[in-house]
């Protein structure tokens, strides 16, 4: 005979219904309110800004460009706190003797330099052919494009991929595979994806490294098939792979290392690229002689760490001379850790 699971206790954990009574609803959750989804969207990593910049390039005159560029570039200084206090820790590293009221002016030009880079890279978008354009180092650049293997270029945060694209075109005739960190928002990763496309052309192509898209593989593939990558090794963004390396007698820097674990890997070579700023819509292009691994057999950690140096020491001196022109907004430097006794 069966009881009868009505009579059954409803605490009982063999009741029939005990599950489906206690069991928690799966409610959706609530959307994110519109007016909080617009003021993300206006923040300083939002897409208005930029969608706002491409605008303005079309539609504003020459002779008020200046006049904005250095209106906008004090407002940013102003409202960007997070960004203005890395800027002035890092000028503090680059320029200990100078004043706090000098380190406010050497940070306000790296914005006005980033303003003017940005909208330059705005005009390129736009297919406004306005940029002059300089290279020294020529034999370096010319030798880029006779490499027989895979090689990876270097570059810091200075000028803009965007800017340089038609000269690489023309004068490496080599596919170029970008590497670029995400933006911070999603509609602002989204729309950079749509400003970028018209640059994954026969030539070019964009990777973004994400989280979780195994680039690292699909890089050195790359390399061993030959291919050039371009990859910025002076800023660590997200959950990027870092070494600390000295960079004055108080102080350490890190720097990404996984463009010379990629060159190791693949034996590839490591060639130098700087982009920057030298007037009013020019640019120079300077190269500097490529990184060679040793022949045979080696040591990797010792090889590793030769390269790490080299190209510290090469990164260094170009952030000294072209400080003004670094874009790098988070803290770049630590103080020295004091030896062990």
């Amino acid at each position: 005979m069966v009881a009868n699971p009505a009579r059954r206790p409803l605490r009982s954990p063999h009741h029939p219904f005990r599950q489906l009574i206690h069991r928690p609803a799966l409610v959706p959750p609530f959307p994110a309110p519109t007016s909080r989804k617009f003021l993300s969207r206006l923040s300083i990593y939002g897409d208005f800004w930029p969608r706002l910049l491409s605008l303005a390039a079309r539609v504003t005159p020459w002779f008020l460009e200046p006049l904005l560029l250095a209106l906008y570039s004090t407002l940013f200084y102003l409202a960007c706190g997070p960004a203005r206090r890395a800027l002035l820790h890092n000028l503090q590293v680059l320029f200990p003797t100078d004043s706090l009221l000098i380190r406010h002016a050497r940070a306000l030009r790296v914005i006005w330099n980033f303003a003017c880079t940005l909208t330059d890279a705005a005009h390129i978008r736009a297919n406004h052919d306005i940029i002059d354009w300089e290279i020294a180092g020529l034999d370096h650049l010319n030798t880029l494009s006779q490499i027989p293997t895979g090689a990876v270029i270097l570059t810091a945060h200075m000028g803009n991929y965007d800017l340089a694209a038609p000269l690489f075109a023309a004068r490496l005739q080599r596919k170029l595979h970008l590497v670029r960190a995400p933006e911070r928002h999603q509609e602002s990763q989204a729309y950079a994806r749509t400003q970028r496309d018209h640059m994954n052309a026969d030539w070019c192509v964009i990777h973004y490294n994400e989280p979780g898209n195994m680039l690292a593989v699909k890089l050195t593939s790359l390399l061993k098939e030959n291919q050039i990558v371009a990859i910025q090794g002076d800023r660590i963004l997200f959950d990027v792979a870092a070494t600390t390396l000295p960079f004055s007698t108080s102080h350490d820097w890190h720097l990404p290392s996984g463009p010379f674990v990629l060159g190791l890997v693949s034996r590839a070579p490591l060639v130098p690229l700087f982009i920057t700023r030298s007037g009013w819509r020019r640019y120079r292009v300077t190269a500097h002689p490529p990184y060679h691994w040793p022949e045979g057999r080696l040591d990797k950690a010792t090889a590793l760490r030769d390269a790490e140096r080299w190209w510290s020491h090469l990164l260094s001196q170009t952030v000294r001379q072209h400080w003004h022109q670094w874009f790098v907004f988070e803290p770049a430097f630590t103080p020295t850790a004091a030896p062990p006794p």
